[in-house]
């Protein structure tokens, strides 16, 4: 009997939202310029900008949010004081048909550099990509 009651609690607390939508949750991550032979983005950098962006495209399930980070980084001094921030951050949402994009911040001193980006949806889905700044 408490065999029964445990397997009970555990489909009631268990998320069922895989289940009742039919879809697994994923994120692929891509750009719309050129490849390496390793597989890593090219990012040409407009040379007589002191900074620029460049995006990230994306597809995943309609509506989902998903969050943005890098261990790749930029500083500015604001008032006196250095504030350090990643390349890319905060999150979006995917539109109805699942695809969207979000802005990354490059600078000069990024040239000749392969950076990192991370994005990861709601239902912790995670993907990374790589690209080289040129």
């Amino acid at each position: 009997m408490i065999k029964i009651i445990l397997i009970l609690l555990t489909l009631l607390l268990t998320s069922c939202d895989d289940v009742v939508s039919g879809e697994e949750d994923y994120l692929i991550l891509y750009m719309n310029t050129n490849q390496d032979n390793n597989g890593f983005y090219l990012v040409d950098y407009p040379d007589w900008q002191h900074n620029s962006y460049t995006s990230v495209q994306y597809e995943t399930l309609p509506y989902t949010r998903v969050y943005w980070t890098s261990v790749d980084s930029f500083t500015v001094e604001h008032m006196g004081q250095e504030i350090t921030e990643p390349i890319i951050n905060y999150s979006t949402y995917a539109g109805s048909d699942g695809t969207g994009q979000q802005m990354i911040y490059l600078y000069q001193d990024f040239i000749g550099d392969t950076l990192m980006i991370y994005g990861c949806t709601e239902n912790d889905a995670c993907s990374s990509l790589n690209f080289i700044v040129y």
